[in-house]
C-alpha cells in the first residue's frame, strides 16, 4: 500500500507512474533541473524499496521489534489539585520516573504516568499511575491509603524551585483514591507501513482509567502530513551554520505512528494497524512476531510438503450453553450481551469454546493466544423413522455358555468364582440384555452375550477371629482403622470371613476394623479383592420359585503360562488334590479359582483343574 498523500499537486507535481517503467531520471548538461524531477527521483527509489519490502513483509508488520504489551495492573492514585496552597499541576509531571512513599501506609511506588482532568471526561482529579515496589508473600501489592500524604524520595526541581527529598508534594483524595486501571505499551521499533520502514517511538496509552477489564482494539494510528519550514525551523537553510529565515528549505512528507485504541465494533482500519485485542480484560489477539509476505508462502509450502498439518500446542474443545440463566447452567453470555459472532445469546444457541493453542495448517503457523467462542444452533428438530433396526450396545459383555433358562432384564444377577458352582458369591450386577453372539443355538457350547451394568464385585476379608451376627449385620459400614478403606457387609457375620461390597480404598493385613463407627476386637488376617476376571459363572434365582433359575458359565479365554513356564511337575495327593511345581519358576498371575488345563502323557483329552491355593513364594500351587 503506497502513501495516501497525493504529491502530484501544486507545488510538487510528482508525476511518477510505475506503469511507465521509468527507473532512472537522466539529467543532461545544459538543461535545467526541475524540482519535480528531483521529487520523481525519490519516488522511483521509493517504489523499488516498496516492491522489495512488500515481497518480504506484509503491510503493518513489525520489522525491528518494538513489542506491544498489555498491563492489567496499572495502579491509579487520585490526588488533590493543590498542596499547601500550590497548584500541583505546575510540578507534578516532574515526578514521572521518581520513587515516592506514602506517609501512613509506608508503601513505596514509582510514578509512571500523570493524567489531568482535561484529558478525558472520565477524569475528575489529577491521577498518578504507579508501580508499587513491594508485595506480600502472595505477590499482592498494598496500595496507598485514602487521604495520606506522598513524600518524595529524592530532590525534584521545577523551574527555579526544588522539592527536597522527604518533603510531601501531594495528598490523596479522602475516599476511593486508589484503583486498578489498564494500559498498553509499545517500545521503540520499526514497522513496514505504506511501503516505508517507519520508526515507532516508545509510547503508552491508558485503556480504562480506573478498571482493568477493558475491551478494545489497540494498534498504531497512521498519520501522513506535509511539513514546511514554518512548521519545523530546522528546514530553513543553514548553509552558513545558522538558520537563515530568508531561505526556507524543501517541504517534507512525514509519517507518524501513534499508539491508539478503538472499540471492538470499530472496524475502519484505513489509517489503523491492529496489534492487540482485549475483551473483558483478556487478550484475544496480540502481534509480537514479524508477519512475512511472499517469502512466508514459500516456507509454508515447503513445511506442508514435508510435515503436513499438525499441532504443537493442541486446542481443547468444550461445548457450553450460550445464555447464562444465572441458575448454574454455566452459560457464557449474560442477557443483554452479544456473542463474539454478534448473535443474541438464547436457549437455542450453544457455544464451542476453543482454548489457546498453536498449529501448522498448510504450512502456516496459526497461534491463538486467547479463547475462541463459536456459536451453533442446538438440535431442536425431530423426525420419526419407523420399521428401522438401530444397532445399539450398552453395558459390559460377559460371554457365557452352558445356559439354562433366560434371565430377567434389569434384575439382579449373582456372580460366582467357580464354574458350575454357586458356593462362593463374589459380586452382583444387573442384566441389560441377553442375546446369541453370532450363530444360531445348537447345544450347550453355543455362546451368548450377557450384557451387565452396575457391576459390584466383593472384597473378601479373613479375620483373626470369627464374628457373630450381632457384631456385623448385612449393610453394616466397615472401615479399616489404618488404611481408611471402607465397604458394606454383604451378609450377617457367622465366621471369620466377611464379604464387602462398594469398597473404596485398599484394606491391609494386620489392621483393626471399625464397624458403624465403633472399634471391634478383630484384625485382618488376609484380604482378597475380586474383579471381573474372577467371574466363572452367574445365577439369577426365580423370584416365584418355579424352578426356572437362570444359570450360565463364563466362556474362558486361553492364555499360556507366563514367566516362560513350559513344563510342570504334578504330585498327586488324596482326595483328587495335587501339588504343581515348575522347576523353580514362579507362577506369575495365577490366583485362587484360576482354571488350568494341560495335556497328560497317555491321555487323549485335556485335564482341567481349579487352583485352590498358591504358595507364598508362588513356586507351587494346589
Amino acid at each position: 500500500m503506497s502513501q495516501k498523500t497525493n504529491l502530484n499537486i501544486n507545488p510538487y507535481y510528482d508525476d511518477f507512474d510505475s506503469e511507465k517503467n521509468f527507473y532512472k531520471v537522466l539529467f543532461k548538461p545544459g538543461f535545467p533541473v526541475q524540482s519535480r524531477e528531483l521529487t520523481t527521483l525519490q519516488s522511483i527509489l521509493q517504489n523499488q524499496v516498496e516492491d522489495f519490502g512488500s515481497h518480504i513483509f506484509k503491510e503493518g508488520s513489525v520489522v525491528i521489534p518494538g513489542g506491544i504489551t498489555y498491563d492489567n495492573e496499572f495502579y491509579s492514585v487520585k490526588i488533590n489539585p493543590t498542596q499547601f496552597g500550590t497548584d500541583v499541576s505546575v510540578y507534578i509531571e516532574n515526578f514521572v520516573g521518581k520513587t515516592v512513599t506514602g506517609q501512613s501506609s509506608g508503601n513505596t511506588a514509582k510514578i509512571q504516568k500523570v493524567v489531568f482532568p482535561d484529558e478525558s471526561d472520565e477524569l475528575e482529579y489529577i491521577t498518578l499511575y504507579v508501580k508499587y515496589l513491594g508485595s506480600d508473600n502472595n505477590f499482592e501489592y498494598s496500595q496507598f491509603e485514602d487521604g495520606e500524604l506522598l513524600f518524595a524520595n529524592e530532590n525534584v526541581t521545577y523551574g527555579n524551585t526544588t522539592i527536597s527529598g522527604g518533603t510531601s508534594f501531594a495528598s490523596l483524595i479522602a475516599s476511593s483514591a486508589t484503583s486498578v486501571g489498564s494500559a498498553s505499551f509499545i517500545n521503540d521499533g520499526v514497522y513496514f507501513i505504506r511501503g516505508y520502514f517507519v520508526n515507532v517511538s516508545s509510547q503508552n496509552i491508558i485503556l480504562d482509567y480506573y478498571t482493568n477489564t477493558p475491551s478494545y482494539r489497540v494498534g498504531l494510528k497512521i498519520k501522513e502530513s506535509l511539513v514546511t519550514a514554518k512548521d519545523d525551523e530546522s528546514l530553513y537553510d543553514n548553509a552558513k551554520g545558522f538558520t537563515n529565515f530568508a531561505a526556507p528549505g524543501a517541504d517534507r512528507l512525514k509519517i507518524e505512528l501513534t499508539l491508539d485504541k478503538k472499540t471492538l465494533d470499530d472496524t475502519n482500519d484505513t489509517d489503523f494497524v491492529e496489534l492487540l485485542r482485549v475483551k473483558n480484560g483478556k487478550i484475544e489477539k496480540i502481534t509480537t512476531k514479524t508477519n512475512y509476505n511472499l517469502i512466508r508462502d514459500y516456507i509454508a509450502e515447503r513445511t506442508y510438503d514435508e510435515s503436513g498439518d499438525y499441532t504443537t500446542v493442541p486446542f481443547e474443545l468444550n461445548v457450553e450453553n450460550s445464555l447464562n440463566d444465572r441458575l448454574g447452567n454455566d452459560g457464557v453470555f449474560f442477557p443483554g450481551e452479544l456473542t463474539e459472532q454478534g448473535n443474541i445469546p438464547s436457549n437455542d444457541l450453544a457455544c464451542l469454546k476453543i482454548s489457546p493453542g498453536k498449529a501448522y495448517v498448510r504450512g502456516y503457523d496459526i497461534e491463538k493466544t486467547g479463547n475462541t467462542i463459536l456459536d451453533f444452533d442446538k438440535s431442536r428438530d425431530t423426525e420419526t423413522i419407523s420399521n428401522v433396526t438401530v444397532p445399539f450396545e450398552m453395558g459390559n459383555v460377559l460371554r457365557v455358555n452352558n445356559v439354562s433358562n433366560t434371565p430377567k432384564i434389569r434384575q439382579t444377577i449373582n456372580l460366582y468364582s467357580q464354574l458350575g458352582s454357586t458356593d462362593v458369591q463374589i459380586g452382583e450386577a444387573r442384566v441389560y440384555s441377553f442375546n446369541l453372539k453370532d450363530a444360531p443355538y445348537s447345544d450347550n457350547t453355543t455362546n451368548w452375550d450377557l450384557r451387565l451394568y452396575d457391576i459390584q464385585t466383593y472384597t473378601k476379608v479373613t479375620l483373626n477371629q470369627a464374628v457373630t451376627s450381632s457384631e456385623i449385620k448385612e449393610s453394616f459400614f466397615v472401615k479399616g482403622k489404618s488404611s481408611g478403606a471402607t465397604g458394606f457387609a454383604t451378609a450377617d457375620g457367622s465366621s471369620s470371613v466377611i464379604y464387602l461390597r462398594q469398597t473404596s480404598g485398599s484394606f491391609v493385613k494386620g489392621e483393626s476394623l471399625i464397624v458403624n463407627g465403633l472399634d471391634i476386637s478383630r484384625s485382618i488376617k488376609e484380604v482378597h479383592v475380586y474383579n471381573t476376571q474372577n467371574i466363572k459363572s452367574v445365577k439369577q434365582t426365580d423370584p416365584f420359585g418355579y424352578g426356572t433359575d437362570f444359570t450360565a458359565d463364563a466362556v474362558l479365554e486361553k492364555f499360556r503360562l507366563s514367566n516362560g513356564i513350559s513344563q510342570i511337575s504334578i504330585t498327586a495327593e488324596s482326595g483328587g488334590i495335587s501339588t504343581v511345581t515348575s522347576t523353580g519358576k514362579a507362577f506369575v498371575g495365577i490366583k485362587t479359582d484360576t482354571i488350568v488345563r494341560y495335556q497328560q502323557v497317555g491321555l487323549l483329552t485335556e485335564t482341567y483343574n481349579r487352583v485352590s491355593s498358591v504358595s507364598a513364594d508362588s513356586l507351587s500351587r494346589t
